[in-house]
């Protein structure tokens, strides 16, 4: 039963994530936009308080989740915010100046990541993103909160707050 639902939620996440008019054009244009991304990633990240997370990162720094995937085990030494987006995404590049500057102003009291979809499925199956942007709200003591779709400032600022406030 449980890999019936395992194969469910993976095949579901697949589908959802998988986009498929001009498949030649866009693999060319994904190469091109996958080596530009990385480039300028390492340029920026050097300069962003949003931290780029992988899977691994994610079981080191947030959450042991192959250790504990049934009971939420937060690792993190602060609150956190992990952004999940897409590089394509409309409504995703919209929340980015955001989180950059939210990531600035609470720098040190809060540990801001972003995690690229595209690049990451397994993390974004296991904690069903279906949707970009996510956002998730993380800290010692509580269970994640999770956001979809793009909010305002005001609204990450609440949620930031209500983090730190708890």
């Amino acid at each position: 039963m449980k890999k019936l639902l395992l194969i469910s939620i993976v095949a579901i996440a697949f589908l959802t994530s998988c986009k498929c008019s001009h498949k030649e054009e866009k693999s060319d244009d994904k190469t091109e936009a996958k080596t530009e991304v990385t480039a300028s990633e390492s340029t920026t990240n050097e300069k962003s308080y949003v931290k780029t997370m992988t899977y691994g990162d994610f079981i080191k720094k947030v959450w042991d989740i192959e250790l504990s995937a049934s009971n939420f085990a937060f690792k993190g030494s602060k609150p956190c915010v992990i952004d999940f987006y897409a590089t394509w995404c409309g409504p995703c590049k919209k929340i980015a100046p955001i989180m950059e500057k939210l990531a600035k102003e609470y720098d040190g009291k809060v540990d801001f990541y972003k995690v690229d979809t595209d690049k990451d499925q397994k993390l974004s199956v296991i904690l069903q993103v279906r949707n970009i942007p996510t956002v998730f709200f993380m800290k010692e003591g509580a269970q994640p909160e999770k956001s979809v779709g793009a909010k305002d400032e005001e609204y990450f600022r609440a949620q930031i707050n209500k983090l730190l406030s708890e």
